[in-house]
Parts: structure tokens; sequence; C-alpha cells
């Protein structure tokens, strides 16, 4: 059975006539009938009957044909479907991410993509640890974040800068401050990351540089946890500020070397090998388009 052969049929049905059918179809006549008496044989069912000068539907043809409506209109859903997907109007798109970095840069881009591309549904797969770069190479994902620089096989654009904020008591001294010197944690109680986090990772060389350690109280991998213990005044929390919504990032001093906040850049990448595919192209132009940010090697999108 074939969807010409069902068009066949519901034209013939609204006509009444196979004349009439073959010309508003614009096909030879013949073709037409040879191709209705195809789909009776094949069904082994009779779908029309004469009536006076022209035809109409058995009773089993009355029965099939709302069943050739709906696979029509389905098999014109998939067609128009299909055009959207190739003009990057339609899709889903798959972002791999750090929890913390959802809520301050993944989120908003989201929305503004979803307002503006509706029929694009975009998926957030959570990793902890190490970026989940190999997904993308592998085709698993189709955009990863990500600290600093990544495989040269991806291709990426910086969403922004995620920095060491400093959380303490409303008591403190440090309260209300725009910074703290990293020489000023020399002999505080610190509550931080696991030697592995960001935060001990952009730490260690300044604490080198400046030739102490520090005075660990608490570690933990939940930022919560470090928050909490430095509201309740048990130390003064060094944490990512990506661990923090917008509102409240901006109310913690940041820590600064010197002269410079200690930060990393968030980037976001997708392969540049095998092309990628339009709805994806369509969400990497939006990120592109948000903010004066940076792109590596141009960040243009691999041809599809």
């Amino acid at each position: 059975m074939e969807l010409r052969q069902l068009r066949y049929l519901v034209a013939v049905a609204r006509e009444g006539s196979f004349l009439r059918a073959a010309a508003t179809l614009d096909v030879p006549q013949p073709s037409l009938w040879r191709s209705i008496k195809a789909l009776e044989a094949e069904l082994g069912i009779a779908l029309f009957e004469r009536s006076g000068r022209g035809v109409q539907l058995t009773g089993a043809g009355n029965q099939l044909l709302p069943r050739a409506h709906y696979l029509l209109n389905r098999a014109e859903s998939v067609s128009q479907f299909a055009h959207e997907l190739a003009r990057g109007r339609a899709g889903v798109v798959t972002v791999a991410c750090a929890y913390p970095h959802v809520s301050r840069f993944l989120a908003p881009l989201i929305g503004t993509f979803r307002s503006a591309h509706p029929a694009i549904h975009v998926a957030v797969h959570e990793y902890s640890g190490l970026p989940a770069i190999e997904q993308v190479l592998n085709g698993d994902v189709d955009l990863v974040t990500g600290l600093g620089q990544a495989d040269q096989r991806l291709a990426g654009h910086q969403l922004g800068d995620v920095r060491l904020a400093v959380v303490t008591s409303d008591d403190h001294p440090w309260r209300g401050r725009s910074h703290v010197l990293v020489a000023e944690l020399r002999g505080q109680p610190v509550l931080t990351g696991h030697a592995d986090s960001l935060t001990r990772r952009l730490l260690e060389p300044a604490l080198r540089a400046g030739g102490f350690g520090l005075d660990i109280t608490s570690e933990s991998v939940n930022a919560t946890t470090i928050v909490a213990l430095a509201r309740a005044g048990l130390g003064v929390a060094v944490i990512a500020d990506d661990n923090l919504s917008a509102d409240d990032s901006a109310r913690w001093p940041v820590l600064v070397d010197e002269h410079t906040p200690m930060s990393a850049p968030l980037w976001i990448y997708w392969s540049r090998e095998g092309g990628i595919a339009p709805a994806v192209r369509s969400f990497v132009r939006h990120v592109q388009g948000t903010g004066n940010r940076l792109d590596r090697d141009g960040g243009q999108p691999s041809p599809a």
C-alpha cells in the first residue's frame, strides 16, 4: 500500500467519479483506475461500486476512508516536521553540564532560546566531576559545558566566568566588602571544597606564591553545606560562585589575588567533526548571539 493510492482513494470518494478525480489530481484516468484496482486486490475488498454515472464507496470503503484520511494527515505532519527539522526550527538539543552551571548560565539561555524556537526541546543532562567531552565526541550529547580549554576537536563559546566568592556570617568584618585578598585567608578558619574541586585548584598556586596554607575546618562536595556553616559563623566559606544564584553571588565579596579576581572561564562546547544537526546549529547561533562573550576559533558551527 502506498500513500499515493490512499490519496487516489480519497479523491475518488470525494468526486464520486474516476474521471473527475483524475482531473483534480492531474493524473491519467487509466493510471488512477489501475492504482485503485491494485489497492483493492492487495486489501482483498472492493472499495467502490457503480452508482448512476459515477461511483460510490462500498461499505468496506466507507470504513476504510477515515483511516485513509488519518494516515494522510499523519504523513503530512511528518513531512512538515521534517521540513522544520531541516530548517533548524524543530528537534531536540541535548546539553551535558555540571549542576552548578544550570541556574546561573544555562537556564537563562534555554529560556530565551525556547521563546524564539518553541518547537525545539533542549534536554539537560547533569554530570558530576570532569566534563563529559567524550559524550559529545561520541554523539551521545550535542553540547557540553566545561571550565577552561577543551579538546581541539571541539568548537566553543565562552558563557562567562566562574569566580571564587567568600561567604561569611552577617556579623563578620568582611561582610559588605566587594573583595577579599587571598593573603587575608591566612589564619582564618576556612570552609571549602575537596582537594580536586575548582576552588582548591584555583587557590593552590596563589597559596604557594604566598607561602602559606589554608586552615581548613571543613571540606564538603556540597556547596549548600559549606554556605550554611559559614552563615552560622563557623568559618569563612570559599566557593565557586556558580554554586550561588546570580542575586546571592552579587551579595558576597570575590576572592582577589592582588588585583585580579580568581576565576575560570566557563565554556560551552560542540563537536567540529561530522557536522551538527540543524536544531543544534540554531541553539549554537543563539548562544553566540547572547552577551559579549568569546568564541573559540570563531565558534562557527560545523556544516551539517
